[in-house]
C-alpha cells in the first residue's frame, strides 16, 4: 500500500501529465491556427515576417514569453512536421516539449517518426534522444 508521501507522488505526476499534454496540444493548435488561417496552408505569405512578429507581440503581452517569435516558429514547425492530431494524441504520454524541440530538428520524416516512436516506446529522456540524433 502506497503511504502517504507515494500517494503525493502519484498525483504529482498525474498533474504533471496533464499539463504536459495540454501544453503540448496548445503548442500544436497554435502552429494549425496560425499556418490554417494566417498563413492560408502556406510555409510563408508575403507577409508572413511581419505576421509572425506581430503575433509574437501581441501574445507575448498577453500571455508571456512563452509565445516569443522564436517559439511561434517551433510551433508551426511541429504543426507542420506533425499535420495528423492521432500523431500528436499518441506521443503526448511519454514526450515533452524538449523531445518535440528535438525532433523537430530531424529533417527526414521517416526518421523523425522513427525516432519519436523510440523515444516513446523505450522511454527516453530529452538528453538521450537529443544525443540518438545527433549520433
Amino acid at each position: 500500500v502506497l503511504g502517504s508521501r507515494g500517494l503525493g507522488d502519484v498525483y504529482k505526476r498525474q498533474a504533471y501529465n496533464a499539463s504536459n499534454k495540454a501544453m503540448l496540444f496548445t503548442y500544436w493548435n497554435i502552429g494549425k491556427r496560425i499556418v490554417e488561417q494566417e498563413l492560408s496552408g502556406s510555409d510563408r505569405a508575403e507577409y508572413g515576417s511581419n505576421l509572425i512578429s506581430v503575433l509574437a507581440e501581441e501574445l507575448t503581452k498577453e500571455f508571456g514569453k512563452n509565445y516569443s517569435k522564436r517559439n511561434l516558429h517551433y510551433y508551426i514547425k511541429f504543426y507542420q512536421y506533425f499535420p495528423e492530431e492521432q500523431i500528436v494524441n499518441a506521443c503526448v504520454h511519454n514526450l515533452n516539449w524538449t523531445h518535440i524541440r528535438s525532433l523537430l530538428r530531424v529533417s527526414d520524416e521517416n526518421a523523425r517518426y522513427w525516432y519519436m516512436k523510440e523515444a516513446v516506446d523505450e522511454n527516453w529522456s530529452a538528453r538521450t534522444l537529443d544525443r540518438n540524433i545527433s549520433t
